[in-house]
């Protein structure tokens, strides 16, 4: 009776190991992510998230540094997922490339702890290279021509989403402060004309949306010039 019941476990065992893979382990890694922090993402904490030996992530990933490079490969290959886009055949590129910021900002603003790690991991795996080839093809099939100045408008745009994101969400350094108080802007906007000008927007709530905002300033990378 002991036998077949140690068997058994063996077996269960097996099973469960056969359904850890490095997918399942970056899925469970970004939810680990969202729900409890950057520091709390380390590959003990992970294991117990799991149910598994740590040891046993290690035949996936080797060290901490590999694990972070993969979530940062989710979150970067979910964003720039052109079949999420919907873009239209008469989509032209700036059009696309203008989706492709929103959804980056969407995701981003979606996993607000992963932020720190997109802005400082790069694009550089192979499923992510693969992923902006796949963005040039259809960008090139609507009139865009690569050029040796095409990865620096796709890297300002990156750090232009990534930095407004981090405006967004992340809360003020040192756990306070960080708003503009009303009275001093009222002050300042009462100084001279064009202070009060360029302070009404945020003065008047409902004329300042940071989703206006981003998307002039996309704009203004893409075709050279904000919107006015």
């Amino acid at each position: 009776m002991s036998t077949k019941v140690g068997a058994n476990m063996d077996a269960n065992k097996t099973q469960t190991r056969a359904g850890l893979s490095r997918d399942t382990i970056l899925q469970s890694a970004l939810l680990v992510l969202d729900e409890r922090g950057y520091d709390a993402l380390t590959l003990r904490m992970l294991g117990k998230y799991m149910h598994f030996s740590y040891t046993a992530i290690y035949r996936h990933l080797p060290d901490k540094a590999a694990l972070l490079d993969g979530v940062t490969e989710v979150l970067w290959l979910k964003a720039l997922d052109l079949d999420a886009l919907d873009v239209l055949s008469n989509d032209s590129w700036q059009i696309i490339l203008e989706k492709l910021a929103n959804r980056l900002r969407n995701t981003l603003l979606e996993h607000p702890n992963a932020v720190p790690l997109v802005a400082t991991h790069p694009i550089s795996t192979k499923k992510e290279l693969l992923a902006v080839s796949r963005i040039l093809e259809v960008l090139v099939s609507r009139g865009y021509e690569v050029t040796d100045n095409s990865i620096h408008l796709i890297m300002n745009l990156s750090v232009f989403v990534i930095g407004h994101v981090i405006a967004e969400s992340v809360p003020p350094a040192g756990g306070a402060g960080g708003d503009a108080k009303p009275e001093i802007l009222e002050e300042a906007a009462h100084t001279e004309v064009f202070m009060g000008r360029f302070l009404n927007p945020l003065l008047k709530s409902d004329q300042y949306n940071l989703g206006e905002q981003f998307n002039q300033g996309v704009h203004a990378l893409i075709y050279g010039q904000p919107v006015l």
